[in-house]
């Protein structure tokens, strides 16, 4: 992978006008998520005195959370101000529910249902609200990785807060501390003046949204391939601990992971990158599936933590490229549901590779568990590098910042126009998920339709970091301009829609 050195820093991004008025309380609103799931498992615990109901509960959670994305697809539809409250309301109300009402099982189920499906989407909601932070200026991956480290953080304090208020107070309490940071975080994140500054909304009129685009779609089964590698490694770490007669010292080397991903995260902002998502993303998986290679051939429990602490510094960057990816194939009124779709399939390829990691448990040593994960892993990112010349087509109408012809992962072409392809066969028109717009649109007085036409770039360089010139082409309505060399064009009505 290539880059340059950082033209910013997470000082510069933390002083962009309203950052920390908008991150902080999204950041004390998402520290809930990192309570809730030891909080929630010994309060149920606790309150049922039945070890599978609790098992059960945080199941139920979890299932719930596939929902997130059509809640994100509300947020992108009626703005953060209108749904983030009210779901944050609910949920926290469900959390207190739980302390208060949950002594027996179907209470309990139908109470943490009800919570997880009105669990609020606060990391997509202000990854969001971090595009809308830096659309003038080029420290948007800057701030990706800023958000994915804080992340990480969250989610490795998050135990240890919640493990305190268990021993000190009790895990009702700390359940309820998780709705109070839920509600508080969420109110707060909404009512900077960030949240403000949404466009007119362009509700899809397809029922899948985002997941109609070939371009979203290879990064998302890029994502769960990833996590299935990676959740196949967490659960054979427990393996390793237990057969080495240590099995508390699985967290220590999960912690070594964790750690990482956080300073990946963090060197990985400090670089200007200018490949494309696919090369990026090949090449971060690759350094995952070499430590999961070499780890199967680790039995001391120390040089397994530093075999997997070094291969998780891919860990964040993955995700950080894979957010940036997104935004590139989807159209700016789907970029949050979008950012969802990551989280889900994230979510859907942990829980697939540690099913099928428990059976590879319970008849092999974990080292085989570590060596399928890595040619897993191996063979994702074989299929990122081949398509590291991916077409353009694959971009929903608006790409990251309107620029048009921007590529997915993993497809393959001759990199022609991306705008010229989207068009129907049949009649020259641009056809995207939310409809047909005419070519003929924006007719002006003389007979002319004005179309921005881009120089070509590096399939897709970054964004905030691609150097295009743009000229005003006038042609008679109907009428194709040549393509040669340029990406692609579109009718300002329809660059207007989106940008």
């Amino acid at each position: 992978m290539s880059g340059t050195p950082r033209a910013g820093s997470y000082r510069d991004v933390l002083l962009l006008p309203s950052a920390p008025r908008t991150f902080v309380p999204a950041l004390f609103g998402r520290l809930a998520y990192g309570l809730l799931p030891l909080s929630l498992l010994i309060t149920v615990r606790q309150s049922t005195d039945s070890f599978a109901t609790a098992g059960a509960a945080v199941a139920v959670f979890g299932l719930m959370s596939l929902s997130m994305p059509y809640k994100a697809r509300l947020v992108d539809r009626y703005s953060q101000r209108r749904v983030l409250p009210v779901l944050a309301a609910g949920a926290s109300a469900g959390l207190v529910g739980i302390t208060t009402f949950g002594t027996t099982r179907t209470p309990v189920l139908l109470l943490v249902g009800i919570t997880g499906l009105l669990a609020p989407p606060l990391g997509p909601s202000m990854r969001a609200n971090w595009r809308r932070l830096t659309e003038h200026s080029v420290l948007k991956e800057r701030a990706y990785a800023l958000d994915a480290v804080a992340e990480e953080c969250l989610f490795l304090g998050g135990p240890l807060i919640a493990g305190t208020l268990i021993s000190w107070v009790s895990a009702a309490a700390a359940l309820n501390c998780s709705a109070a940071l839920l509600f508080i975080g969420t109110v707060a994140m909404v009512t900077s003046p960030v949240t403000t500054r949404t466009a007119a909304p362009a509700p899809s009129r397809h029922p899948l949204g985002p997941l109609v685009l070939p371009g979203l779609r290879r990064i998302l089964l890029v994502i769960m391939a990833t996590a299935s590698g990676v959740s196949a490694a967490y659960l054979c770490v427990a393996g390793v601990a237990q057969h080495a007669g240590r099995p508390g010292a699985a967290g220590y080397v999960e912690a070594a992971i964790a750690a990482g991903s956080v300073v990946g995260g963090v060197l990985w902002a400090r670089r200007t990158h200018t490949r494309t998502w696919s090369t990026h993303l090949g090449g971060l998986i690759a350094v995952l599936a070499a430590g999961l290679i070499a780890a199967s051939f680790v039995t001391d429990l120390v040089v397994l933590g530093v075999v997997l602490g070094i291969a998780g510094v891919a860990v964040a960057p993955c995700f950080v490229v894979a957010y940036l990816a997104a935004d590139e194939v989807t159209p700016p009124h789907q970029r949050t549901e979008a950012s969802t779709w990551i989280n889900t399939a994230n979510n859907l390829g942990a829980a697939t590779g540690a099913a099928l990691a428990g059976l590879v448990l319970d008849r092999a040593a974990p080292s085989w568990g570590f060596l399928g994960g890595g040619v897993l892993l191996l063979v994702v990112a074989t299929l990122c590098w081949s398509g590291a010349g991916a077409r353009r087509s694959d971009v929903g109408p608006g790409g990251a910042e309107g620029a048009p012809g921007q590529s997915g992962v993993g497809e393959t072409g001759d990199g022609g126009g991306g705008a010229a392809d989207d068009r129907d066969r049949a009649g020259g028109e641009y056809v995207a998920d939310e409809g047909v717009v005419p070519e003929d649109v924006g007719v002006d007085a003389a007979g002319a339709v004005p179309a921005v036409v881009a120089d070509p770039v590096d399939d897709v360089a970054p964004a905030g970091r691609r150097e295009r010139t743009t000229e005003v082409l006038h042609r008679q309505p109907g009428a194709q301009v040549a393509e040669g060399k340029a990406m692609g064009e579109r009718p300002a009505a329809q660059r207007a829609e989106y940008e």
